[in-house]
């Protein structure tokens, strides 16, 4: 099974900065890496146009887009469970990332805007006492670093894995 962990904050927070830099640190060593992204704004998946997008505004409720090097799946309606996910794509990979999903149980990075996001309470494994976003540009090198300390707890539980 997987290491998951999870990188949530609030809007603007630097968190597709950490989850895109976090995949491409992973996957330089070779490790295998999905990933899960939440969208809290309900948009649209597909590219209006396309063929997948016709079949599916023509009412089907999967479609699947595959060629002989890429897979697309998608599904309207009834989303399946984040663990069924998580299992799913941890069968074949070394680590499952997920961007969002603040109110499930897996460890979790806490990226903190100017709003001390929004005083939720989250149970965090690491918590990025750092702002990665300071008037709409990423601090590179903060990003560097959480990164790095976000790597270096993955590869401590990949021995803990049963």
């Amino acid at each position: 099974m997987a290491v998951t962990i999870q990188i949530v904050g609030p809007k603007d927070s630097g968190k597709t900065a950490v989850v895109t830099h976090l995949i491409s640190c992973l996957t330089k060593k070779h490790f295998r890496v999905a990933a899960i992204k939440h969208d809290a704004h309900s948009s649209s998946m597909d590219i209006p146009g396309t063929d997948s997008y016709q079949m599916s505004a023509a009412g089907a409720r999967q479609v699947v887009l595959e060629s002989n090097n890429q897979l697309f799946f998608h599904q309207q309606g009834q989303r399946p469970p984040l663990a069924a996910l998580v299992r799913l794509l941890g069968a074949e990979n070394d680590f499952v990332i997920i961007e969002g999903h603040k109110a499930a149980s897996y460890p979790k990075v806490v990226l903190i805007g100017d709003d001390k996001a929004n005083n939720q309470d989250f149970t965090a494994v690491i918590t990025a006492p750092v702002r990665l976003v300071q008037n709409a540009h990423l601090d590179i090198q903060a990003c560097d670093h959480l990164v790095q300390e976000i790597y270096n707890y993955l590869i401590s539980q990949m021995g803990d894995q049963s």
